[in-house]
């Protein structure tokens, strides 16, 4: 009966640190109010606990994360890139494959400071080629 206690005590604490650390990042109170209406369900109808809703959740995020990863992976190389379009080999400039732009930007596979980066053109959106940060 005591681990029963513990286990809706430590329940209640990390709905709490879901509510106050990520509530502007879900949307709001009223998401993570039916985030936890969600889950409560899906615990009672599967009679669950809640160490497998959270180990359900670092699967999901980790085959999240290796999905970014392999389309990272897929994306040519800048030497690659230029061998298969010369063109865009504006003396020291890259040019955007599919419109000819030189509006390009790098961003992080996972966040801001990622080493995994790739670049895309502003203009079209259009993701062009990755490279890794040393």
């Amino acid at each position: 009966m005591f681990f029963y206690y513990l286990e809706v005590f430590f329940t209640i604490i990390a709905l709490l640190f879901v509510g106050a650390i990520f509530t502007p990042f879900v949307g709001g109170c009223l998401t993570v109010m039916l985030f936890v209406a969600i889950l409560g369900a899906v615990i009672v109808f599967f009679s669950l606990n809640f160490i497998w809703i959270i180990a359900i959740g670092l699967v999901v995020y980790f085959c999240g994360w290796l999905l970014k990863f392999y389309r990272w992976y897929k994306l040519p190389k800048l030497a690659d890139y230029f061998d298969d379009n010369p063109q865009c080999n504006l003396n020291g400039e890259i040019a955007c494959k599919n419109c000819n732009s030189t509006k390009i930007k790098h961003l992080g596979v996972f966040n801001h400071s990622s080493r995994y980066r790739y670049y895309t053109c502003l203009s079209c959106g259009h993701v062009l080629y990755r490279f890794t940060v040393l």
